[in-house]
């Protein structure tokens, strides 16, 4: 009985530390007053499905700096902003269609 607990008390570590891991953006961002932060906590919601995605946006949230050109382009207004929510959703979820459809589990 004793290693059926410590197995389950294993598991909800690794799946608190993952947790926490994912997260680890969106916390940056807010402890460093990152002018993008609910965008930045926004998308890390969907980087449970992409580790890129989490790269770049640690890369981002680290940065602290939101008037590069580039990043303006898509997150300038709040319509843009909802674009790239809805474009990165998309994209993420291409790439489990078509995951899926390599592995023939669809």
């Amino acid at each position: 009985m004793v290693a059926g607990s410590t197995a389950i008390s294993v598991i909800v570590g690794i799946f608190i530390f993952l947790c926490v891991f994912n997260f680890l953006p969106a916390c940056v961002a807010y402890v460093n007053r990152h002018p993008d932060r609910h965008l930045l906590a926004a998308l890390n919601v969907i980087s449970l499905f992409s580790f890129a995605l989490w790269i770049a946006l640690m890369a981002w949230a680290a940065s602290g700096n939101s008037s590069h050109p580039m990043i303006q382009r898509f997150v300038g207004s709040p319509q843009r902003r909802r674009r790239l929510i809805a474009s990165v959703s998309a994209l993420v979820l291409a790439g489990f269609a078509t995951t899926a459809l390599s592995l023939n589990l669809a």
